[in-house]
C-alpha cells in the first residue's frame, strides 16, 4: 500500500532527535512551554526570512489572525482564488469579511492577477494570495495592485513554506503571511499547528494578542481574538524537523522530475511549468480525462490519490449562508473535473514512483 501522504518513514528516522527534544522538556518548569514556543518561532522566522513568527494552533487560524491584524472595515471584500482548499475562504469569513472568488490564470493552478484587478471595488480591503501545491504565486503584480488601491496583501503559504518566487521566499512580500503545519504538510506537526509571519513589529504584537483572546495582559481584551497558541510539544517536534526541510523539498523536486519524465509524451497533464524560483512540491497534481476512474483504479492496486480539488470554493454549501461574490472562473472550473494529486512525500523510493507511473500510463492508454 502506498499512502497519499505518510510521516511514518520520516518519523522513524527522526525518532532519536524527537526523544532528545521531548526528554529535555521539564514538566516541573512553568516556563518550559513558553521557551519551546519561542525557540521554534525564532527558528521559523530565521528560516522564512522574516523578522517575526507567531505560532498559532492551525493554518486556518493563521489566515484569520493575519487578516485581523489590520484595521480593516468589518464586512469588507477580500479577494482570493476560487480554486484551492476550503480553509482559506473559511478563514476570510471567520475574520468578518466577504470573500470574492476569482479565476486561475490560463494553464495554471494559481490565481490570475488580471482577474484580481478586475474584481477590485471600493469595498475591497485585502487580497489573500495563495501559493497552491507548493508553487510560488508571482506577487509583484499583486503587490502593485495592493499599493495602488491601499489594500492589504496577505500570503497564504500553507502549502509552500520554502518555495521562492525568483529569489524571494514566499511569505516575505505581503504585509503578513500564514503558514500551516498540519500533519499532511511538507513540514508537518503531529496534528495541527500554524504561524503568522511578518516583518512588521506592530503586526507581530497584534498577532500575539489575537492568539490570546485579543489581550495584551492584565485581563483586558481590546480585540476579539482567538484561543490559538501553538502547542509547545508540536513546537518541539517542528523545531527538530525544520533543519531537514530543504533536503525534503529537494527530494520532492527529484520525485516530481521523475514523474515528469515518466509521463513525457503521454496524455497525462503534468503540473504546469512555473516561473523561475523554487517549487516546494507539497503536491504533485496531474490532469487526466477520467480522473475518478483513475483514482479508483489506483486505489484498487494499493495507491491512494486525492482529487485536489473537485469543487470551486464558492460551490461549497457553507458559503450559501454568507455574503460572497464569485466572478466567472472557467479555467478553475475545468481543473475541478480533471486534477488528481499523486503521492510525492520525500521518503518514497524511485521504484515506487515508477510503479505508480506505470499504473497510470497503463490506465490512460487503455481508456484513451
Amino acid at each position: 500500500m502506498i499512502a497519499f501522504h505518510s510521516n511514518s518513514r520520516q518519523h522513524a528516522a527522526l525518532a532519536p532527535e524527537f526523544e532528545r527534544a521531548l526528554r529535555g522538556f521539564d514538566l516541573a518548569d512553568d516556563d518550559a512551554a513558553a521557551r519551546a514556543m519561542a525557540a521554534f518561532e525564532t527558528s521559523l522566522a530565521s528560516y522564512a526570512g522574516v523578522g517575526h513568527a507567531v505560532g498559532v494552533a492551525s493554518g486556518t487560524d493563521a489566515v484569520t489572525i493575519a487578516l485581523n491584524c489590520f484595521s480593516l472595515p468589518p464586512g469588507g471584500e477580500v479577494i482570493t482564488c476560487d480554486f484551492g482548499f476550503y480553509a482559506t475562504a473559511a478563514a476570510i469569513v471567520r475574520a468578518g469579511f466577504q470573500p470574492v472568488f476569482v479565476d486561475t490564470a490560463p494553464d495554471s493552478y494559481l490565481m490570475d492577477p488580471a482577474r484580481v484587478a478586475e474584481a477590485i471595488t471600493p469595498q475591497t480591503v485585502a487580497i489573500v494570495a495563495v501559493h497552491l501545491f507548493g508553487e510560488a504565486l508571482p506577487l509583484t503584480p499583486l503587490a502593485d495592485l495592493a499599493r495602488e488601491h491601499g489594500i492589504a496583501l496577505i500570503e497564504d503559504c500553507a502549502q509552500a513554506l520554502g518555495a521562492r518566487d525568483g529569489d524571494r521566499p514566499v511569505g516575505t512580500v505581503g504585509a503578513a503571511s500564514a503558514v500551516s503545519f498540519n500533519w499532511t504538510k511538507h513540514l508537518g506537526s503531529q496534528s495541527n499547528a500554524g504561524a503568522v509571519l511578518t516583518n512588521d513589529a506592530q503586526l507581530a504584537e497584534m498577532a500575539l494578542a489575537l492568539r490570546s483572546y485579543g489581550s495584551t495582559g492584565g485581563f483586558r481584551h481590546d480585540w476579539l481574538g482567538l484561543n490559538s497558541r501553538i502547542n509547545p510539544f508540536e513546537a518541539l517536534i517542528l523545531d527538530v524537523k525544520l533543519p531537514h526541510l530543504d533536503g525534503w523539498i529537494d527530494r520532492r523536486a527529484a520525485l516530481a522530475a521523475r514523474y515528469d519524465r515518466n509521463f513525457d509524451g503521454s496524455p497525462v497533464g503534468v503540473p504546469f511549468s512555473h516561473a523561475p524560483g523554487r517549487h516546494a512540491h507539497h503536491k504533485y497534481t496531474i490532469r487526466v480525462a477520467d480522473r475518478d476512474g483513475l483514482h479508483a483504479h489506483l486505489l484498487e492496486r494499493g495507491v491512494t490519490t486525492m482529487a485536489c480539488y473537485p469543487y470551486l470554493l464558492h460551490e461549497h454549501g457553507a458559503f450559501d449562508h454568507h455574503p460572497h461574490r464569485a466572478e466567472p472562473a472557467p479555467n478553475a472550473a475545468a481543473l475541478t473535473g480533471s486534477v488528481l494529486a499523486l503521492p510525492v512525500f520525500p521518503e518514497l523510493t524511485d521504484d515506487e514512483i515508477d510503479g505508480i507511473s506505470e499504473l497510470i500510463l497503463g490506465y490512460v492508454k487503455e481508456h484513451s
